[in-house]
C-alpha cells in the first residue's frame, strides 16, 4: 500500500515517513505541497494521504482527491492530539478523518489500513463532542456496557501494540481459549468488531463506518 506524508515542516514530515516506513508493510513518500501529492497518486492508484491540516492547498488538495467515488484516495488530517475541540479544527469536505501528529507508529498503520478499507477514523473525544456515534458508541454512552476488567485492559493495550492472541497469551500467562474469551469481551464493552478498531480504540482513535 502507497501512503504519502504531506506535510511543510520537514522535520515533522521526516519523523512520520521514518515512523511508517520502519513497519515495512507500506510505501512512504514524504512530501511539501499539493501538488507533489496529487502528481504522486496519479501514477499509484491504491494510495492513502495523511496530510497536514494547515498545508498550503490543502483544500485544493482535498478537492481533487475526492474526484470519483470509485477511484477516490482517502485524505485523513493531521494536527492538534486529540484533546483538540472539533469545533476549533474543523473537518473540511472530502477528509475521510483526523489523526494527532504525535501518534505512533502502531497507530498510524491501523488508521491507514482503516482508511483503505473506506471507512473514516476520528479521535475518541471528537465523537463524545459531536455526538456522531461509532459502532456501539451510543451503549457505551448510555452505560450499557460494565467498564473493562484490569485483565481486559491489558489485553486492550497489546491489540494496540498489533500483538497476535499467540504473543497475547505468552505476554500474559494465558490459554488460548482465555485469549480470545477476553479478546470477545473487549470487542463487546468497547463496541468494536475487530482487531484494528481495537488497536485504534486503543489508541484513542474510533472508527465511523463510511
Amino acid at each position: 500500500m502507497n501512503v504519502s506524508i504531506a506535510h511543510h515542516h520537514p522535520l515533522i514530515r521526516a519523523a512520520l515517513v521514518r515512523s511508517l516506513s520502519g513497519r515495512g508493510e507500506f510505501a512512504v513518500a514524504g512530501h511539501g505541497g499539493a501538488d507533489e501529492v496529487l502528481a504522486w497518486v496519479r501514477t499509484r492508484p491504491r494510495s492513502v494521504v495523511l496530510a497536514s491540516r494547515t498545508l498550503p492547498g490543502v483544500g485544493r488538495l482535498l478537492a481533487a482527491l475526492k474526484g470519483d467515488e470509485a477511484s477516490r484516495v482517502p485524505v485523513a488530517l493531521l494536527g492538534e492530539a486529540t484533546a483538540t475541540r472539533p469545533a476549533v479544527v474543523g473537518l473540511p469536505p472530502g477528509a475521510s478523518g483526523y489523526l494527532p501528529e504525535d501518534a505512533d507508529a502502531d497507530a498510524l498503520s491501523h488508521a491507514v489500513h482503516t482508511l483503505a478499507s473506506g471507512a473514516a477514523v476520528l479521535p475518541a473525544s471528537w465523537i463524545r463532542h459531536t455526538g456522531a456515534v461509532a459502532f456501539g458508541a451510543e451503549e457505551r454512552a448510555a452505560g450499557a456496557s460494565p467498564p473493562l476488567s484490569l485483565r481486559e485492559r491489558e489485553v486492550l493495550v497489546l491489540l494496540g501494540q498489533g500483538l497476535t492472541n499467540q504473543q497475547i497469551g505468552k505476554r500474559l500467562g494465558l490459554g488460548a481459549g482465555t485469549v480470545k474469551s477476553y479478546i470477545s469481551a473487549v470487542y463487546t464493552k468497547c463496541g468494536v468488531d475487530n482487531r484494528v478498531q481495537a488497536a485504534l480504540f486503543a489508541h484513542g482513535i474510533e472508527v465511523l463506518a463510511a
